[in-house]
């Protein structure tokens, strides 16, 4: 007789920082398994603890735990999956994928917890649950992702974010190959995250305001993330299995930078762009002074005025990124990320203006997001850069990058 897999079980990824509480949050929701059930039906859940290392520690807290509750006849968890050696959102993604789909497949739990490493890009986790495989099918056809949280420790973000203030925009440079800055795959974590939790509050002096300025900044990083404060992780289960919070397009485009430049898109009317400022704040942007701006033009930087400018400092300017060009490379289209005091440069790909005049593409080619910013003479080539901080100047922004352009 066939076996009947019971597919779509609801899975809650969990990311953050080593140190912001992600393990210790897993092991006050695994406690409350045996009572989490609804009109008399037994929870069953499964966890996947990731850890980069060879030696997987929170894995081991975890599954000795959960074996102790079974030996003092305490149900509710039935299986622990250790993964080392990897990260799940890059060299493990495999591994956590099938780990997902076998726990999944067995019909035996109502919900699968998985606590990726303090390293882990929640995008690289999401896209498991969306890229098709070779025979056309998804680990959404097994399982389904219910919410990507972000676990942060207030004190460790207010800081950060106070350090980067205080160093008034001033950037350190980095390589695309360069190592990649803490402080921006922090901040990507949260871009890219159905929740927030804002762990340890109760490390946080009485009278001081850290916790209400982590919030604004994740309002100004992530306006769509649901907050919740909690002291050494101790949230109720049903607030996670609850409900669905994962949507790929909302969750996926919901950082700030990303919803700019859709906005800048959708306006485009096939004139030349004017640089414009684009502000909407909300409640505790309001309070703290947290707003973006978008920087829009067509013709090149110069790529020492540009680099110099960032590097030499952006006042109040804590994250940006942007697609730019510049006159010495004028086929490449280059990206710019700056986290706290660090500013990334990369090459992301060719421009379509480019590879239609060296023969390699036809006007007719060109797909439908590249016809709506096409303007001559420069083609597709652009520059929209989303600066988000603290009291921003627009007007000083914007002339500072002016003078970067190449007259």
């Amino acid at each position: 007789m066939e076996k009947t897999f019971k597919v779509h079980a609801p899975v809650t990824v969990f990311c953050g920082f080593l140190g912001a509480g992600k393990t210790t949050l897993l092991r006050h929701l695994l406690s409350q398994a045996e009572s989490t059930g609804h009109e008399g039906e037994p929870v069953r859940w499964a966890a996947v603890v990731n850890d980069v290392a060879a030696v997987n520690i929170d894995g081991a807290v975890v599954g000795g735990e959960v074996a102790q509750r079974r030996a003092l006849g305490v149900g509710g968890v039935g299986e622990v999956v250790e993964l080392g050696n990897g990260c799940v959102c890059c060299t493990g993604a495999d591994d956590l994928g099938e780990a997902i789909a076998r726990l999944a497949a067995s019909g035996r739990y109502t919900h699968i917890w998985v606590e990726s490493s303090g390293v882990a890009d929640p995008r690289g986790v999401a896209t498991l649950f969306t890229r098709k495989n070779p025979f056309g099918k998804t680990l959404a056809d097994w399982a389904r992702l219910a919410a990507l949280v972000t676990v942060v420790d207030v004190v460790v973000l207010a800081d950060e974010a106070a350090r980067a203030e205080n160093a008034g925009g001033r950037g350190r440079s980095v390589a695309e190959s360069g190592q990649r800055p803490l402080f921006e795959l922090l901040l990507e974590q949260i871009e890219c995250a159905d929740v927030v939790v804002l762990n340890q509050c109760d490390r946080v002096a009485p009278e001081g305001d850290q916790v209400e300025r982590a919030e604004a900044l994740v309002a100004g990083l992530n306006p769509r993330a649901e907050l919740i404060r909690t002291e050494r992780g101790q949230i109720a289960a049903e607030f996670f299995t609850g409900r669905i919070r994962f949507e790929a397009q909302a969750t996926l485009g919901a950082a700030r930078w990303v919803r700019e430049l859709n906005r800048v898109a959708a306006e485009v009317t096939g004139t030349v762009a004017k640089p414009k400022v684009l502000v909407g704040p909300a409640r505790h942007e309001v309070k703290y002074g947290i707003t973006s701006i978008v920087y829009r033009e067509r013709r090149g930087f110069d790529a020492g005025r540009l680099r110099a400018l960032f590097a030499g400092g952006l006042p109040g300017v804590l994250r940006a990124k942007g697609f730019f060009w510049t006159t010495e490379t004028p086929d490449e289209m280059g990206f710019v990320s700056v986290a706290g005091g660090v500013v990334r440069w990369e090459t992301l790909s060719v421009w379509w203006a480019a590879r239609i005049a060296m023969g390699r593409a036809t006007l007719a080619d060109r797909p439908e997001s590249v016809v709506a910013n096409w303007a001559e003479p420069q083609g597709d080539r652009r520059q929209e850069i989303v600066l988000i901080g603290v009291g921003l100047d627009a007007n000083a922004l914007v002339m500072a990058l002016d003078q970067c352009l190449k007259c």
